[in-house]
């Protein structure tokens, strides 16, 4: 699938404000819904694909499981670990459904990386 040029410099722009408003994110990927990398910023660019894939897995899961419950259409999925967090949001656009995935150490904030993590969606949506 092709991501329109201004749709890929939105990306950029959001992931840059992310990493730069929330301190302890070690890995930011916005990928499409199937799990192909749109943007990413990374400590380990290693991570990318399987962080792509792995977002496009659980928010498959959280959309069944919203259905399932009927809860409705899934918006987010927080994973807590042991070291730290998963933030997995899903912005829904008319020409194609995306993933913001943030992986964070245990010294971010949650509230922040949510808040920020669903500010960089909206921004995305309307782009």
């Amino acid at each position: 699938m092709a991501i329109a040029p201004h749709l890929k410099i939105a990306c950029d722009r959001a992931l840059d404000e992310l990493m730069q408003e929330v301190k302890g994110i070690k890995a930011v990927v916005v990928s499409t819904e199937d799990g192909f990398e749109v943007a990413a910023r990374v400590e380990n660019t290693a991570q990318i694909a399987r962080l792509s894939a792995m977002a496009s897995s659980l928010a498959a899961l959280g959309a069944m499981a919203g259905e399932e419950s009927r809860l409705g259409v899934c918006e987010s999925l927080i994973m807590e670990a042991a070291d730290g967090f998963i933030a997995i949001i899903q912005v829904r656009r008319a020409d194609v459904s995306l993933i913001v995935s943030v992986v964070t150490g245990r010294d971010a904030v949650t509230g922040q990386v949510v808040y920020f993590s669903k500010k960089a969606a909206r921004v995305l949506q309307d782009a």
